[in-house]
């Protein structure tokens, strides 16, 4: 079967201008460096890297949220560049975002039910009775009973409130969901049941996922292809599994070797070995 493409970037700059008292005020920062990939209808794909290298900037110049200085960027042939400033509704459809900590992006004086409801409602037009039957199959989608349409945010646990904001971003029907850092608020065992709903959803709806995390361990279970950043750029992309088994950039190797592992026999060992990667990450040239 062959690879289609649903979003391509190519060569994508991003850079905050001259002046900005955020760096500064010198010359302007370059947050992405001419990075390119592509997302096929129904992949898992995941950025990877620690705070500061442009993924999350990645991801909000997809969503058009910050203005790109060079290259392209196109969902399903059309180039998100040309919208400007007005993003159509189309595109708001079909590509949807989770964010890292479900407290701030739901409204804590409204109910579940108008949260996920006045997003159904803007994009299908539906009456009172169809929204709130939408809105408990949403919930029942993410693993939450019918009856907590009728809670507020303040009234749920962290993982609750995640499973929320995904069922408030399918509620559009989208086929590309960009998850930006979606677990890394939560406790372990509420991480790996987020996961698994992920990966289960994406299985059952045929989902693309941009996964945007600093963790090389989570993202295991959720994509198909890893691409690792380093100071705005990609420093390696492959097959997920292929570049757990045989990472061949230091980066690559200095992420895997700080996940945490279980057995403490080793742990002196592995501690030097990072300590290592991160002195040839920092003397090899800029990517």
């Amino acid at each position: 079967m062959s690879r289609q493409p649903l979003l391509e970037v190519r060569d994508l700059v991003v850079s905050y201008g001259k002046g900005s008292a955020l760096f500064g005020g010198g010359e302007p920062f370059v947050a992405v460096k001419g990075v390119s990939f592509d997302i096929a209808v129904g992949e898992g794909f995941a950025l990877v890297g620690e705070s500061g290298s442009g993924k999350s900037t990645i991801g909000r110049a997809i969503l058009g949220l910050v203005s790109v200085a060079g290259g392209a960027i196109s969902f399903d042939g059309q180039d998100i560049a040309a919208f400007g400033r007005h993003i159509p509704l189309s595109f708001r459809r079909n590509v949807q975002v989770v964010f890292q900590d479900p407290r701030s992006s739901l409204n804590p004086r409204r109910t579940i039910r108008d949260t996920i409801g006045q997003v159904v409602e803007r994009h299908f037009g539906t009456s009172a009775k169809e929204t709130e039957a939408r809105v408990g199959d949403l919930l029942a989608k993410v693993g939450l009973a019918s009856y907590f349409m009728h809670r507020y945010p303040g009234e749920l646990s962290g993982g609750q409130r995640q499973r929320v904001a995904i069922a408030r971003a399918l509620a559009t029907e989208p086929r590309l969901l960009i998850c930006d850092e979606p677990v890394s608020a939560l406790d372990v065992s509420t991480q790996s049941q987020i996961l698994n709903l992920l990966a289960d959803l994406r299985r059952d709806l045929g989902l693309a996922y941009l996964f945007i995390s600093h963790d090389l361990a989570v993202v295991r279970q959720v994509a198909d292809v890893v691409a690792v950043m380093h100071h705005g750029s990609i420093v390696e992309m492959g097959a997920s599994e292929e570049l757990y088994r045989n990472p061949s950039h230091a980066y690559t190797r200095m992420l895997l070797s700080s996940v945490p592992k279980p057995d403490p026999e080793g742990r002196e060992e592995r501690r030097a070995m990072r300590v290592a990667l991160r002195k040839a990450v920092n003397a090899s040239p800029a990517a």
